[in-house]
């Protein structure tokens, strides 16, 4: 919980409301889903038939199976550490964020690209009812002042995005 807690002051800190456009509005279920093993690919679809996806890649550098305190690390456009808002023509199924090749369908209607902002991930174990065995990790991910852009449109997060939590399995 210290973590947890030192999280949330870390990212109060390093905010500030510009009064820009701000994304949080749109409605996004609150599972957060994960593929990948060193590389990971975190996303959320909307609740608003499954068309909008707000997608997050980090490294294993950042979700851990550990406790030890995690850097933040700055939003880049291509690269390990992204923020990307999609709409798709069509609903979209798990398959999409998980094949090994990205499929053709639904098609991109708009990709709007993290060009700047922090991302910050805390890493819990998962105790079972013994209160010692780990039966796994919670990863806490908060985005900060994130900025997306698409040609000349600019569109800005909340200062502080709590984009939630997704849970892996023990360490091997």
């Amino acid at each position: 919980m210290k973590k947890l807690f030192l999280l949330v002051v870390l990212t109060f800190v390093y905010s500030c409301n510009d009064g820009d456009l701000d994304i949080s509005s749109f409605e996004f279920e609150d599972e957060v889903n994960i593929c990948g093993t060193n590389k990971y690919t975190l996303y959320r679809l909307s609740t608003n038939e499954q068309r909008e996806a707000l997608i997050v890649t980090l490294t294993d550098l950042q979700i851990r199976k550990d406790e030890d305190p995690v850097l933040p690390v700055n939003v880049s456009e291509n690269g390990d550490y992204t923020v990307t808002y999609r709409l798709f023509d069509d609903q979209l199924t798990d398959s999409y964020f998980c094949a090994s090749v990205p499929p053709v369908e639904p098609g991109v209607l708009k990709d709007w690209r993290g060009v700047s902002g922090t991302i910050f991930v805390v890493n819990e174990p998962i105790y079972d009812t013994d209160g010692e065995t780990i039966t796994g990790w919670k990863h806490y991910v908060v985005l900060n002042d994130v900025v997306l852009r698409v040609d000349d449109q600019e569109l800005k997060l909340d200062e502080t995005f709590v984009y939630g939590t997704v849970e892996t399995g023990p360490a091997s």
